[in-house]
């Protein structure tokens, strides 16, 4: 082998890292110890839900006459909703130059909401609001499998672990909103 080979870059390398295992068996007693995983702290279902319908936010358009630039745009919920609190952490984050505000709700009246999220414990009222909502440029995120097969724009559901959401044109479009192709093609169905 030519002496110039024994000096070059890739040789050099590979002989450090050759002596490097030899010191590390050697300093370790002869026996090899593994280094544990990172511990890591899973994300909370409701965390990522309400991660998701911040993308939601993110990814949709409302008509200027439904949210002027600079406005805040208004994510309600109703008093109970199980994703409230984890929907809490989402205030004053910032949505395409709108302040995110979140909303309690109590009653049926969801006026000045832009983005509006139901579970099982709306399934009463929905039948109403959906009426009310029909032309309204409000986002329907439904948490509920009975909500979303009556009508909600979008719906999560959990599915192997994974959280996965369907969208329902129909109504979008009847409200005037848009959708990103972006955010659509993740969606596990399209209607």
């Amino acid at each position: 082998m030519p002496v110039a080979h024994l000096f070059s870059p890739s040789t050099l390398r590979a002989a450090s890292r050759g002596a490097l295992c030899t010191l590390l068996l050697a300093a370790s007693g002869g026996a090899w110890t593994q280094v544990p995983p990172p511990v890591t702290t899973p994300v909370a279902e409701y965390q990522l839900k309400a991660a998701y319908i911040f993308n939601f936010a993110v990814f949709a358009e409302w008509p200027a006459d439904a949210l002027a630039a600079g406005d805040p745009l208004q994510l309600c919920a109703y008093a109970g909703n199980t994703l409230f609190d984890a929907l809490q952490a989402l205030a004053d984050k910032t949505v395409n130059g709108h302040r995110l505000a979140v909303r309690a709700l109590a009653g049926d009246s969801t006026r000045g909401c832009h983005l509006l999220v139901l579970d099982r414990q709306d399934r009463e009222r929905w039948p109403l609001l959906h009426r009310s909502l029909t032309f309204a440029s409000v986002l329907t995120v439904a948490d509920d499998r009975q909500i979303a097969a009556a009508g909600a724009m979008l719906s999560l559901f959990m599915e192997d672990k994974r959280v996965v959401f369907d969208a329902d044109l129909g109504p979008v479009r009847s409200a005037r909103l848009l959708l990103s192709s972006k955010l659509l093609r993740l969606a596990r169905s399209v209607q």
